[in-house]
């Protein structure tokens, strides 16, 4: 069965979409135009997808990353670590310490962190952790290394045109790739763009929150909850969702 599939992700293909959605005269090169209304579609898109990035945990930007835990030089009360260069956020209770087989308790907070510092109370067991300049702590950590385990939201959502393996958090050529999703990029695009020219921008943005609570549930997927009692077919039955009396 033939498929074509139109790839609307680069900067300039959404710039061009952004430019007819607004009757305004296509660009053919987005990154190198001079006209400043095109030079805001391109900043436009540029704040979409970092707004976008703070309003959902994508599937695209999900990454996993471990770092080798151990005490530097051995008994330090607490030490920190390197976090990821394109770190953006955790993903919540996704820290583990995977050599014990723990999961990690964090972020906890400065007023517990300095109560176990100062009665020298420290775990053993797993890591205890928080963010602090950026950089991860963690509180007594092992002689022996071991390893802390999680999932982060990467900052990177832009691919960059001449280096597939190159990762960016700002678009800046006509054949940079957005990898959030691009339908939401342009839409937001839309809004931003018109606010800057003072424009009415309130139907775009309900086009665009609309467009967002339905696909930002489709792109990862979720887990179907039952109300059936046990696992077995039928799930829903009379038994268990009768006419009359639910829940009783």
């Amino acid at each position: 069965m033939p498929y074509q599939i139109v790839n609307d992700s680069t900067l300039s293909a959404i710039v061009q979409n952004v430019a007819q959605l607004v009757s305004f005269p296509t660009p053919a090169d987005p990154a190198g135009d001079t006209d400043p209304a095109v030079v805001q579609m391109v900043q436009s898109v540029n704040l979409a997808g970092i707004d976008l990035l703070s309003m959902h945990d994508w599937q695209e930007l999900t990454k996993t990353h471990s770092i080798s835990i151990q005490a530097s030089p051995p008994g330090v009360a607490e030490q920190a670590f390197t976090l990821p260069e394109d770190f953006y956020e955790f993903l919540d209770q996704t820290q583990w310490n995977s050599t014990m087989q723990w999961p990690a308790v964090g972020p906890v907070s400065p007023q517990a962190w300095q109560e176990l510092l100062v009665r020298q109370t420290l775990p053993t067991l797993s890591f205890y952790w928080q963010v602090r300049g950026g950089q991860l702590y963690i509180l007594a950590p092992p002689t022996a290394a071991q390893t802390l385990t999680f999932f982060y939201q990467s900052f990177a959502w832009v691919r960059d045109q001449d280096a597939a393996t190159t990762y960016k958090n700002r678009a800046t050529k006509n054949g940079d790739t957005i990898l959030l999703d691009s339908y939401l990029v342009t839409l937001l695009a839309r809004v931003k763009w018109l606010e800057m020219k003072g424009l009415d921008s309130a139907a775009a943005m309900r086009d665009f929150q609309v467009n967002f609570e339905n696909r930002k549930g489709n792109e990862r997927g979720a887990p179907v909850l039952s109300m059936a009692r046990v696992r077995r077919f039928p799930y829903i039955s009379a038994f268990n969702a009768p006419d009359t009396g639910y829940g009783v």
